[in-house]
């Protein structure tokens, strides 16, 4: 029979080593609690770059522009009233008819008013005769002064008579006032047109403007001539070159606003009732550095974009530049400082970005990852071994 000696210290020995093989399996976890093996596995943690678009910092042209809104208006519009009663015999426009000063557009029956004018005429005719006969007389004293100033009374009388005859003669043709478009034609041929009654609408395109409030504080900026643009959206955003062409000489004291009436050098596709984007420009730089308006981000009340930079592998990452508007424009910004000429910034994928961030561009490669290297410990297999004696 076999005799075992049983220390108590043997029992130990196995519990020591487990744990000191759990402390080893505890320095294998990383910092977010993921095993990681012994080796430089596959599994390592990498920094994926993010895909960007890019655009160079350059120098060119911007303006400084004060955008205003406001509707096209005509500064000359006449309404054309009938001055006599007559029905209306021949109509010879329409809407959207081109005209003249001076254009018949419309006739009236006239027969009453032409045989007025006839009579007339030819009562003026024979007091003319009459008054010649009478002023003979006077020369060689055969009549009074008084005969020969109610002869000159009696002529006079007839004058205006027949002027007025013929002013109402006149009448019965209606003409334009002024050149312009036809834009109302309010009356039928056979209805009675009714003195006094608006019968056409003129409007001279030409004289179509846009009204616009400025604030006062710019002022010293504004000047007559100057350049300024109508940009339609009804037309697809079209533009239309215009300069100021008035500026109106007071301030409007509730407002704090100026009246500023710009007009067009071609009126194009306009028509007065249009809404329209007026933009005044008020300075313009030859030679300004100047960064696309896409790179721009708004984080609270900051502005910044994201330059470009190397890092020391040549890995390309992005620094974040704060953004100080000196002028703008619809396209570009120029900053006041933080930039310089052949410099990219990022203009599209700015939403997965952050300082130092790692990209590419569209078009290159996937770039090598980055591995961190994570430190490991190596558990080693031990044995215990029990004596025995026999």
């Amino acid at each position: 029979m076999r005799n075992i000696n049983w220390n108590p210290y043997q029992a130990l020995i196995p519990l020591g080593f487990a744990l000191a093989l759990a402390g080893c399996g505890k320095s294998n976890w990383g910092e977010k609690g993921k095993q990681y093996s012994g080796k430089n596995s596959d599994k390592s943690p990498t920094e994926k770059a993010v895909l960007v678009e890019l655009a160079e910092v350059k120098r060119g042209m911007i303006e400084s522009i004060l955008e205003r809104s406001a509707p096209l208006e005509s500064e000359v519009r006449v309404e054309v009233k009938a001055r006599t009663s007559n029905p209306a015999i021949e109509l010879l426009v329409e809407e959207g008819d081109k005209v003249d000063k001076g254009q018949v557009l419309l006739r009236l029956e006239n027969d009453k008013q032409k045989n007025d004018y006839d009579q007339a005429r030819s009562q003026l005719d024979k007091t003319q005769i009459e008054f010649e006969r009478q002023e003979n007389l006077y020369k060689d004293n055969l009549i009074s002064e008084q005969a020969f100033r109610n002869a000159k009374f009696d002529l006079n009388q007839r004058q205006l008579s027949a002027e007025t005859a013929k002013r109402q003669l006149e009448y019965t043709e209606v003409r334009a006032p002024i050149r312009g478009t036809i834009t109302l034609r309010s009356v039928k041929v056979g209805e009675n047109v009714n003195s006094g009654s608006t019968i056409f609408e003129i409007i001279d395109f030409e004289s179509t403007v846009a009204v616009v409030h400025v604030p006062e504080q710019y002022l010293p900026q504004l000047r007559p001539d100057m350049a300024a643009r109508l940009i339609s959206n009804t037309l697809g955003d079209k533009i239309f070159p215009a300069q100021v062409k008035r500026i109106s000489p007071i301030v409007e004291a509730r407002a704090g606003t100026i009246k500023v009436t710009v007009g067009m050098k071609e009126l194009g596709a306009l028509r007065p009732g249009m809404w329209v984007d007026v933009e005044l420009v008020l300075e313009t730089k030859q030679e300004a550095l100047l960064i696309p308006k896409k790179s721009i981000v708004y984080d609270n009340d900051q502005t910044f974009a994201f330059k470009l930079h190397n890092d020391t592998n040549g890995v390309k990452r992005v620094k974040r530049q704060l953004v100080l508007p000196e002028n703008a424009d619809k396209v570009h910004i120029e900053p006041t400082d933080g930039f310089a000429v052949g410099e990219k910034v990022v203009v599209a994928g700015q939403s997965g970005l952050k300082e130092n961030s790692r990209i590419r561009e569209l078009g290159d490669p996937d770039p090598a990852t980055v591995s961190t290297n994570v430190p490991t410990a190596t558990a080693t297999n031990a044995s215990v071994t029990s004596k025995s004696g026999t």
